[in-house]
This record gives structure tokens, C-alpha cells and sequence, in this order.
């Protein structure tokens, strides 16, 4: 249905519309009322009043003319004075005929203007419903495309969902709580984890002070007993053995094997400056073991004698002192292990 299309009139019609001579006949009558009582040719008007004639010489006769003038002249007056208050009635209904057509002017002037705002406001009204049709035009195609496209989601989902391996929608939820509280679990989990790991490596890190401490206090006790055993060493060289045996004993020896056996003199002097002092083996052997021990002193003898008969025991005995070398060094750290 095509809307109606309400033009604007010409102005020749608008203002036949309004036109002030386009009178109704209640506005009409007083005007005609006058107009016709004072442009009638019988008006008053113009006919005025007559003059008195001229007595007759006859007295009886001109008192009856005298009468009838009279007579005539109080007809007139009445007459006139009828149509002045009929005129006055007319011009008073004159009067309030043209205060009502002033009212009625200033109204139709108020509601003109009254007309015109009520218009603007409908213009505006009209141009806010077109642009919101527009709008709505708008939306209802993003609409369209919304529907379709959750009608292709909707399919799409009824396919997957017919399948019977799927677990229903209330499992699925019940599954991912329950991941998701393991996840919290975990998270509490990993905290806690993080502030143990934490405090166990600021136990480490104390541990480990303590350990540098710890070395620290060794190697001073270690110091201590080398220079201990330095002052022994010393008093030795001052009893006349020290730089000899010393010098024996800290020598390596080459394998006997291909060597030829020495004199039997000989072999026993040197299996006397190969004998340990039991000065210096004894202490070691009883401080440093932890449990006790055949007394080095007798070994390092039996060694000795062993030596003058074979080059081989001879050997033997050099590896023997070695070795008693060997746990005198480290017989102060294991001592001070101990303590």
C-alpha cells in the first residue's frame, strides 16, 4: 500500500482558507444591519426633519394646523429615537462581531504557530523514524546472517552429536570441573613444591657454608699437622739418620729382575738404610687407624732382613715403604676426621 504523499497547498489557497471576507452570517448581520439603515434611501438620514409652516390668518385654522404640526413633529422624534437605539443596539453587536473576529485572529495566529512547531517537531519525528527504519534494515540483515549461520552451526552440531562415542553435554561439564579442580590441586601442589624448594635451598645454601667452614677448619688443622710432622722430620735429621734414610726411602727403585744380585754386605747395608724408622712409622699406625693393627715397626724389620737374602723381597720392601709413606701422609687428615 503506497502511503499517502500530503502536499503542501498553494498560497492563493492558503490564504483563500483564511480570508477575512469569507464572514459567517452571525459575524454578517450586524454589518448589513447597519449598512442597510444608513444607506437606504427611506434612511434618516437623509430625510430631515421638516420645518414648522407659517401660521394661517385665520385663528381656528392655525391652531389645527399648529395641532397637526404637533402632531407630526412628536411622531417624528419618536421615530428618531427608535432608530437611534436601534442603531446603538447595532453598532453594539458591531462592536463585539469585531472583538470576536480579533479573537479569532490571535487564536488562529497562536495555533499557526502552534501548527508550525507541531510540524517541525513531526518533520523531525518522520526523519528520526528514517533513519532508525534504515538502522533496523541494517540490523535485521546482520540478523539474517546470524540466524543462517547458527542454522549451519545448529547442523553442524546435530551431526557431531549424533554419534554415539560422544559423551552428553552434562558428562562432558562434570569432566571439565573435575579437570579443573585437579588443575587447582596442582597449582596448590606446585606452590607448596616452590616454597619447600625454597626453603631446602636456603638449607643448602647453610649446609654448604658450613661445609666451606668445615674445610676451612681441616685444612688449618691439616697445616698444623704437616708443620707438626715438618719439626719431627727435622729433629730425625738431627739425630744423623734423616738425610740418608730420606734420601733411601724417597728414591724410586727400578725392577730387580735384569739387575745383578750385590755382595752380601753390601745387600745388607742397604737393606739397613731401606728400613723405615720406628719412630716415624709407629705413631702413624696407632693414631690413624681406626682399629687396631699389627705393629709396622716388626714389619719394616722382618722387610729388612727378608732383603738381604733376594733382590726380589727387596723390592717388596721398597713398595712396602712407599705404602708406609703413602698412610703417614694421610694419617693427620684421617686423625683429624676422627676428632
Amino acid at each position: 500500500m503506497a502511503p499517502y504523499d500530503y502536499g503542501y497547498l498553494p498560497q492563493a489557497e492558503e490564504d483563500s482558507i483564511h480570508n477575512v471576507a469569507r464572514l459567517l452570517s452571525v459575524e454578517a448581520r450586524p454589518f448589513q444591519r447597519l449598512t442597510s439603515r444608513l444607506l437606504k434611501p427611506d434612511s434618516l438620514i437623509n430625510s430631515p426633519p421638516t420645518l414648522l409652516p407659517t401660521p394661517p390668518p385665520d385663528a381656528s385654522a392655525a391652531d389645527e394646523a399648529a395641532a397637526a404640526v404637533e402632531v407630526e413633529r412628536e411622531k417624528q422624534a419618536a421615530r428618531r429615537k427608535l432608530w437611534e437605539e436601534e442603531m446603538l443596539f447595532d453598532f453594539s453587536a458591531f462592536e463585539s462581531s469585531i472583538v470576536r473576529m480579533q479573537l479569532i485572529h490571535n487564536s488562529n495566529q497562536t495555533e499557526r504557530e502552534r501548527y508550525a512547531k507541531e510540524k517541525t517537531r513531526i518533520l523531525d519525528t518522520a526523519q528520526a523514524i528514517r533513519d532508525n527504519t534504515v538502522e533496523l534494515r541494517v540490523q535485521l540483515e546482520e540478523a539474517r546472517k546470524t540466524l543462517a549461520l547458527r542454522k549451519t552451526y545448529d547442523e553442524l552440531a546435530d551431526k557431531i552429536t549424533i554419534k554415539e562415542k560422544l559423551k552428553p553435554r552434562e558428562d562432558q561439564h562434570a569432566a571439565l570441573e573435575k579437570l579443573s579442580n585437579e588443575i587447582e590441586e596442582l597449582q596448590e601442589e606446585g606452590r607448596e613444591y616452590s616454597v619447600s624448594r625454597d626453603r631446602k635451598r636456603e638449607q643448602f645454601g647453610r649446609i654448604m657454608e658450613e661445609s666451606r667452614l668445615m674445610l676451612k677448619l681441616i685444612k688449618d688443622e691439616k697445616d698444623e699437622a704437616e708443620r707438626k710432622e715438618g719439626v719431627g722430620d727435622s729433629d730425625d735429621v738431627d739425630d744423623g739418620e734423616g738425610s740418608i734414610i730420606r734420601s733411601a726411602v724417597g728414591t724410586p727403585r727400578p725392577d730387580t729382575g735384569g739387575v745383578t744380585p750385590m755382595h752380601g754386605t753390601q745387600e745388607g747395608e742397604r737393606g739397613d738404610m731401606l728400613a723405615v724408622p720406628r719412630t716415624r712409622l709407629a705413631p702413624l699406625s696407632q693414631g690413624s687407624s681406626r682399629a687396631p693393627s699389627p705393629s709396622r715397626s716388626q714389619q719394616d724389620t722382618e722387610m729388612a732382613e727378608s732383603g738381604r737374602t733376594s733382590g726380589d723381597t727387596r723390592v717388596s720392601d721398597e713398595s712396602e715403604m712407599e705404602e708406609g709413606e703413602e698412610e703417614e701422609d694421610a694419617g693427620p687428615v684421617d686423625q683429624m676426621d676422627i676428632s
